[in-house]
């Protein structure tokens, strides 16, 4: 304390110097320390400032990015439904219309018999006319005459009216037969003409179904072309539903790969000696796990080669004849792999049932064993030979999920981007904000620090501005 008294024996008067001396030291040095608080506001505060710009523009640089390969994928989604829908259309509408000219001429055909039946029953044996009146004049005539010649010429007038008019009545009688028998043979040709005109119907619906569906096909690629945002938010939502779809099946799949895993890993490690470990896991699991990769590739293959995925372009850019035979060599090893699980399966189960026997013998169980029933051992061994088939190719099928997964990822990787440089951005823009007022404050406690030389100072001017004023 006595090193920092300027006047000895007086230490308070020596602080209040003190103060006072760097009172009037910080005054003079005002306008310089105001610079460099100028100085250092602008290169902190404005720093993080430009950093706040930097990731905001970054931010929307990728958003604009991530829209256009939005906007790319679905272009070439909807042309390659497009597509396939006028190759539908092409393939199968195709046969309909080169058939609707021999469809025509049957149901032509059809219709000229048609007509050639209703004109043939619209003509009828017209009635004689007049034979039933000359009948009741001569009966008539017949009763009030006595010449016989007379009696007897009439009685074979009437006689002769009376037959023609019976035959009359019977050619009449087998012509409306005739019509009701042409009649009854045009039920099957209009039947004919009702499944044909219903085949027709169904065919023409479908292809205005087919239409319909083009022209949504067709409006949500104009759309996409004219960069429509509701457009692009649908695909957005999409593609992020696929994502956590294609995951949550994944995950089902991580776990069916661990039940295969656990399956083969024990009769994997009776075969595969023991004792060697890479990167920390024995060689029967690596060799596991390699199995089990392996399975999955055959089914990468499988699908590539039937164009179910598109993962691999080169194998969709090959001839008919090496793809079929990628198919086929995916096929046999995917079952020759099957097998293999199958069997390992089996000698699982063989090598739990011989420990648990050799665990039981030496513990003196010997007898209880050999009376166990060996019908559940039997169903435990069928059912893990299955299991050992069927979890191959169902493991083969997690080539779609992970196909969704690698074109959906990006997209998602995009948005945690964007979303991380936006948080950035916010929180050096925080701390700008929070740095350019706190230095402020100090900025302003120097000014409260020197306030007695800055009022003494602007006396002294305002004093020597009125005596030069009176001068």
């Amino acid at each position: 304390m006595d090193t920092l008294t300027f006047i000895p024996g007086m230490p308070m008067l020596s602080l209040v110097l003190a103060v006072l001396g760097s009172m009037v030291f910080l005054y003079l040095a005002r306008q310089p320390i105001h610079a460099a608080f100028g100085h250092l506001i602008e290169g902190t505060a404005g720093g993080l400032r430009r950093l706040a710009d930097w990731a905001r523009q970054s931010a929307e640089s990728l958003r604009e990015r991530d829209r256009k390969v939005l906007l790319e994928s679905g272009i070439a989604e909807a042309e390659q439904k497009l597509y396939e829908e006028l190759a539908r259309v092409e393939g199968h509408y195709g046969k309909y219309l080169a058939d609707f000219p021999a469809v025509q001429r049957k149901l032509d055909d059809l219709i000229a018999r048609l007509e050639a039946d209703y004109r043939e029953c619209g003509q009828t044996t017209p009635e004689a006319p007049g034979w039933n009146d000359v009948v009741a004049s001569i009966a008539k005539v017949k009763g009030s005459s006595g010449d016989r010649v007379i009696e007897k010429m009439l009685a074979e007038i009437h006689k002769s009216a009376v037959e023609a008019e019976k035959r009359a009545l019977a050619e009449l009688r087998a012509t409306t037969a005739k019509r009701h028998k042409i009649l009854s043979s045009m039920a099957p040709l209009l039947k004919r003409i009702h499944h044909l005109l219903k085949d027709i119907g169904e065919k023409v619906n479908l292809v205005l179904d087919t239409t319909k569906r083009i022209d949504r096909h067709m409006n949500q690629f104009e759309k996409l072309r004219k960069g429509d945002q509701d457009a692009v938010d649908l695909l957005n939502f999409r593609t992020t539903l696929l994502f956590f779809f294609s995951l949550v099946i994944i995950a089902i799949a991580a776990l069916g790969a661990f039940v295969n895993f656990q399956l083969i890993a024990y009769p994997m490690s009776q075969l595969i000696p023991t004792g060697t470990r890479v990167l920390g896991l024995l060689v029967s699991d690596v060799s596991a796990l390699v199995l089990i990769c392996l399975e999955i590739m055959c089914g990468i293959f499988l699908l590539e080669a039937l164009g179910v995925t598109h993962v691999i372009p080169q194998v969709a850019l090959m001839e008919r004849g090496k793809r079929r035979l990628i198919l086929w060599a995916a096929l046999v090893f995917l079952f020759l792999f099957a097998l293999a699980e199958a069997s390992l399966g089996v000698l699982r189960e063989v090598l739990a049932e011989k420990e648990a026997a050799t665990t039981a013998a030496l513990a003196g169980e010997a007898a209880v064993i050999a009376g166990i029933d060996q019908t559940g051992s039997r169903l435990t061994v069928i059912g893990q030979a299955i299991l050992g088939f069927l979890l191959p190719w169902v493991l083969a099928m997690v080539a779609m999920p992970l196909e969704v997964l690698f074109t959906t990822g990006m997209h998602m990787l995009r948005k945690a981007s964007i979303g991380l440089i936006a948080l950035f951005g916010l929180v050096c823009r925080m701390l700008a904000y929070l740095l350019e007022h706190a230095l402020r404050i100090v900025e302003h406690l120097y000014d409260a620090y020197v306030i007695l030389p800055m009022q003494l100072a602007r006396l002294l001017q305002a004093r020597g501005g009125k005596m030069e004023a009176k001068g």
